[in-house]
């Protein structure tokens, strides 16, 4: 069985996908699994063993005529804001197409449909996106742990990137581009000065603008995270990217409902969740007001 999964929104809500895939996988192991995404994170599959192909959504182009290219038996819009991608499945003949009960042309469009709300239900957004494997049986329990691979070559290079930052490497990624809740740089010049005073050594890795390293590419990313012995970092997509590498992370997390570890926590059995203290409301630079110190215990679990 040929599946199609849309996912044209960001780097961690793709990441977060991934357990998808090895759920059909569990379940039909000789199915081809395609992704349409944006390009910018289109990288991430690359060497990925369950993903067949992937497919760059065109900002302009003709979305029935690619479906029918690809020639699915099945659509999951994961991305419930792309309805476009629904309609022109259905246009395109795919027999099976999943899609959360978001807008009429949607609804209308799909032949199944997810009504259960994401808010309050306390799943994580992998068990929620695991709904979508309900009309063909596979639905329900907790997924896999989402992975990401890098070649030798790609490790190696991350590895000559830091090699100015002598072992221990705490990788830092200072902010994300959504709106997520993180700290201030006056945080984070007093956080360093912490971690070197218990022998980490402190890089910054994202954003680029905010690192003393050159630029890179998505893959680029991923090997400098690689070469770290623990990365700390908010809600944002390098997070997710370094649990599903399996480095050790201390994710910082805010206090609102559909930011909360419940949901959105990075998966995998080497990651560490702090939370800064109240009040709910203070989104922005709320994380201030966690004592760096308060880090340590967690980044030694995690060594």
């Amino acid at each position: 069985m040929r599946f199609l999964i849309n996912r044209t929104d960001a780097i961690g809500d793709l990441v977060v996908s991934l357990p998808v895939v090895e759920r059909i996988l569990s379940r039909a192991p000789q199915s081809e699994i395609h992704f349409l995404v944006r390009s910018y994170v289109a990288p991430l599959l690359e060497n990925h063993p369950g993903v067949h192909t992937t497919h760059i959504r065109p900002a302009n182009g003709d979305l029935e005529a690619l479906i029918s290219r690809i020639r699915p038996d099945a659509l999951l819009n994961l991305y419930h804001r792309d309805r476009a991608i629904t309609v022109a499945a259905k246009r395109a003949g795919v027999p099976i197409r999943v899609a959360r009960a978001r807008g009429v042309d949607q609804i209308f469009a799909a032949t199944h449909l997810i009504w259960k709300s994401r808010y309050g239900t306390g799943q994580h957004e992998s068990q929620n996106l695991l709904d979508f494997l309900r009309p063909f049986g596979w639905g329900g329990g907790w997924p896999q742990s989402p992975r990401l691979f890098i070649t030798e070559e790609e490790r190696a290079k991350g590895e000559t990137d830091l090699a100015a930052y002598p072992r221990p490497r705490l990788g830092l990624v200072l902010r994300g581009s959504g709106a997520g809740a993180h700290p201030s740089e006056a945080w984070w010049a007093r956080a360093r000065s912490t971690f070197r005073t218990v022998g980490w050594n402190p890089v910054a890795l994202a954003p680029i603008e905010s690192s003393d390293l050159p630029e890179t590419g998505l893959r680029g990313l991923m090997g400098r995270i690689q070469a770290c012995d623990a990365v700390i970092s908010p809600s944002t997509g390098p997070a997710h990217i370094a649990a599903a590498l399996g480095v050790p992370l201390v994710s910082l997390l805010g206090l609102r409902p559909n930011h909360s570890p419940d949901r959105w926590a990075p998966m995998g059995s080497r990651v560490q969740i702090i939370q800064y203290p109240g009040p709910e409301a203070d989104l922005q630079f709320g994380l201030d007001r966690l004592d760096p110190a308060d880090i340590l215990p967690a980044l030694a679990r995690l060594r």
